[in-house]
């Protein structure tokens, strides 16, 4: 491409697609083929699909495993008082961000599937253990009471020092390149040719040039990955590969659940629900009513996703601004890439569009993931001058007037021993592996089938990929329900058993029955049971689930071997088994399924 048609083609992408500085100086030199030709590049594109989607998958237990560590029913209604309601909020808005990763976990998979019309790759993709590195990560944290920790990132209860590891995972990216005037590039590019290549690369990466190796923040690895798209070696044609009807769809997200949501304050249960929204119960002596107390930690519009037709469950077409979007064309990439940006960081990948604090600038209607949690962290009392040890070009993003109004009269409070002496922490370990639990054969049990939940929800998250678009009317037999011969007919019902009954009816349920079970460590403490999240080395004969067509046949022997090794304790036992035949094998009383599907079918021996 000569020098004239490249600035012509740079000068047109940044307009459509709001390039920064650096995304317009990246975008010229990979149209010049510095970094190869068009088969190189997609190569590295889908690459850096996987890693991405990698990425959010590795987050998903580092955040669950902290939020399944708060008890979050020690006390409710009228009894509730602060270090309660801190632990509700806690609960509350970790689980917002990790709803929000599976979110971003899921246009990351629909980009990957449009460019590559196959499913991506989460089966076996978690981290196999932690301390974990996020893929190409160079890791940094405000300075804190683990400064600028190298090590990967711990599977840790929610305590002040885990919060400073989520900030690394979220760490803003440096909005230097996107506000540098144009004037000043000929100085900088001069300035950089006199620094030693390591150099100059350590101050690119400081300061937020698009990469996708050893980056900063994750803003910079989306950014690089904005740029291969926007560059003239593609365009709509290269993400049409995967039909949209088979991506994750629109309706299959909403950004609440009964576990992001949290009370601000002590209620009254008793009283109804308004009959409009922001209208009182109708009962105003005494405590509020729930509703009337209730914080949703998800904004329902929280992005700057654009209003644009969709087609619903039923093949009707409808119109709004949907987080979770399907992807045909290289504008449905950019607005996917920039709602994870937004969201995670607080940062817009449109020039003049950086702020830390809110995930959507325009509405403030929800605060990002980094913000969340240093508000969160403000409020342990070993949290100290962290604001003033902050970057300065992150201190002129964060607003420090809102954040400390926004913890007023709350901050320094709280700690993880006091919350654990209140019995508001359950005694999780640092950090668990299966053979931490090996010498006890309920515990490395109920560990194997959980890890086996965890990891065949990846599964049929794959498998919504291959599940062809026909509309079944819910009055049809099996629409509703796993059909006789394990499989579900239609997307949308798939989604909601597969998914929602995995992960909200089997494995939050389940979780939830380990804590109660408390395990010996080798060194003498006792712990509660907490999931270890493997990916290979367990089950009976440490093969995991093994191939994907074998995984429901392992996943049942996995559940069998839970009731074989709780039939000592009838309690125990009689919660484990309703869970086990959820998962494997509960029926309806017409022979209809009602526990998950084997998707062995989609998924034949090679």
């Amino acid at each position: 491409m000569n020098i004239e048609t490249n600035l012509k083609h740079v000068q047109d992408m940044r307009e459509t697609f709001d390039l920064s500085q650096a995304e317009v100086l990246m975008v010229a030199v990979i149209n010049a083929g510095v970094l190869g030709d068009k088969d190189t590049l997609k190569a590295r594109l889908i690459a850096d699909l996987q890693a991405a989607i990698q990425v959010e998958l590795a987050t998903i237990p580092l955040y669950l495993y902290s939020y399944y560590s708060i008890n979050r029913t020690k006390l409710q209604g009228k009894d509730l008082e602060a270090a309660q309601i801190f632990a509700n909020e806690a609960g509350g808005i970790i689980m917002s961000v990790a709803v929000e990763e599976m979110l971003h976990m899921s246009l990351s998979s629909n980009i990957y599937f449009a460019l590559t019309g196959q499913p991506p790759q989460l089966y076996q993709a978690a981290p196999q253990s932690y301390p974990a590195l996020l893929p190409h990560h160079n890791p940094v944290v405000p300075e804190g009471p683990d400064p600028q920790a190298k090590g990967g990132i711990p599977l840790r209860p929610f305590c002040s020092a885990q919060l400073w590891h989520f900030l690394q995972i979220e760490y803003p990216h440096n909005p230097y390149f996107s506000e540098i005037p144009v004037e000043a590039l000929p100085d900088l590019i001069g300035k950089l040719s006199q620094m030693p290549a390591k150099e100059a690369l350590a101050f690119l990466n400081e300061h937020g040039w698009p990469m996708d190796q050893n980056w900063n923040s994750i803003g910079q690895f989306y950014s690089f990955i904005r740029c291969i798209v926007a560059s003239a070696y593609f365009d709509d044609a290269d993400f049409q590969a995967g039909n949209p009807k088979q991506q994750i769809q629109p309706y299959n997200y909403a950004p609440n659940n009964i576990d992001t949501i949290y009370p601000k304050q002590a209620f009254d249960p008793s009283k109804p629900a308004p009959s409009s929204p922001g209208a009182g119960s109708g009962c105003p002596a005494g405590l509020p009513g729930a509703a009337e107390v209730t914080v949703y930690a998800d904004a329902a519009d929280s992005s700057d996703a654009p209003l644009r037709p969709v087609e619903d469950h039923k093949g009707h077409r409808v119109t709004g601004a949907f987080e979770l979007m399907t992807v045909s064309s290289r504008e449905d990439v950019m607005l996917a890439l920039e709602t994870i940006c937004e969201q995670g960081e607080g940062y817009s990948a449109k020039p003049g569009g950086s702020e830390a604090t809110w995930d959507d600038p325009d509405t403030e209607a929800e605060q990002s993931h980094f913000d969340k949690f240093l508000e969160l962290q403000m409020q342990f009392e070993d949290f100290s001058q962290s604001l003033e040890s902050l970057p300065p070009w992150m201190e002129e993003q964060i607003d420090l007037q809102w954040l400390s109004e926004a913890v007023q009269g709350k901050a320094n409070k709280w700690s993880a021993e006091g919350l654990k002496a209140k019995e508001l922490l359950f005694d999780y370990p640092d950090n668990p592996t299966r053979a931490d639990y090996a010498h006890d054969p309920v515990a490395t049990a109920l560990n194997d089938f959980c890890s086996g939940l965890f990891q065949y929800m990846l599964i049929l998250s794959e498998t919504i990929y291959k599940i062809e678009p026909n509309y079944v009317a819910p009055d049809q037999p099996g629409a509703d329900k796993v059909s006789k011969d394990g499989t579900v007919p239609h997307q949308k019902y798939f989604f909601n058993i597969a998914l929602h009954r995995s992960m909200i009816w089997i494995l939050d349920k389940f979780i939830a029955l380990m804590r109660g079970y408390e395990v010996t460590l080798a060194d003498g403490r006792s712990v509660a049971l907490a999931p270890s999240f493997d990916n290979l080395g367990f089950g009976p004969a440490g093969q995991g689930l093994g191939a994907r067509q074998d995984a429901f046949a392992n996943l049942a022997q996995l559940g069998a071997e839970a009731l074989l090794a709780t039939a000592g304790n009838s309690a125990l036992n009689g919660a484990v088994a309703p869970l086990v035949a959820l998962t494997i094998n509960k029926t309806s009383s017409d022979g209809e399924g009602m526990h998950l599907p084997d998707v062995s079918a989609y998924w034949p021996q090679p």
